[in-house]
């Protein structure tokens, strides 16, 4: 009888071992996402038109937003034209990307080759943390400016315009672009902090994300009129 009971007992915990392994293969293999970003498939257009294009050597998605767009002064919305991809819900853990922008022919001289993402967006795509960049203020020989390439933001409640008038200097920061050229993004997000690396320097640290640490949700690819933004090599971590 001893001997029965220690074999079930063997038996039951190599089961469980096993049960156990096969969920921690299945929980990795759900913990890393990575998209080429060679096709359209799964994506979702909020006042953008998308393409897939060789550019300067990369294959990638380029976003621009659609004569259609129309902005908050114009009865529609600003700071709200972007590609959504359908990912795993992401919360926290790493994004990397490949980015670029440049302005458009006979753009305003705002554009600033605007090119960003956007993540934890919400189920309605309403609402999400995002940040941005301004390869033409990175290259410009007012320091001010310069000061401005790196943007942090929170849709809809905060805008660069209001972090700045609020926290001058706290959510924006300078960093080595340069407009029409690729770049690599790093995004260390955990819980209400975000940490941004340009091509492997610290460039940003953000600590308060502005809709809280438990939201989650897709992540997008955002541009402003008047630019060309591109987007390429997306990699997910989830660390939760």
């Amino acid at each position: 009888m001893n001997r029965q009971v220690q074999r079930t007992n063997v038996l039951s915990m190599w089961l469980i071992s096993l049960s156990m392994g096969l969920f921690a293969t299945v929980a990795l293999a759900l913990e890393f996402e990575e998209y080429p970003l060679d096709t359209l498939d799964k994506t979702t257009a909020q006042g953008v038109k998308a393409e897939v294009v060789d550019y300067h050597g990369q294959k990638g998605i380029h976003v621009a937003v659609s004569p259609e767009h129309k902005s908050a002064e114009q009865g529609g919305c600003d700071h709200c034209t972007y590609l959504a991809l359908e990912t795993i819900p992401f919360r926290d853990g790493t994004i990397e990307i490949n980015l670029a922008g440049e302005s458009q022919q006979d753009a305003e001289a705002t554009a600033n080759g605007f090119v960003g993402i956007v993540f934890r967006v919400s189920e309605d795509l309403s609402k999400y943390e995002g940040v941005y960049f301004r390869p033409t203020n990175a290259v410009s020989e007012d320091e001010a400016q310069r000061e401005m390439t790196v943007q942090y933001f929170s849709y809809p409640d905060y805008t660069a315009e209001q972090l700045r008038e609020s926290d001058p200097g706290k959510f924006e920061s300078a960093a080595n672009i340069r407009p029409g050229q690729w770049f690599n993004l790093k995004a260390e997000i955990n819980n209400n902090q975000a940490i941004f690396y340009i091509d492997g320097e610290k460039v940003l640290v953000v600590d308060r994300l502005f809709h809280g640490s438990e939201h989650k949700g897709v992540i997008g690819f955002i541009t402003e009129p008047g630019n060309d933004a591109y987007f390429s090599d997306l990699k997910i971590k989830h660390s939760q």
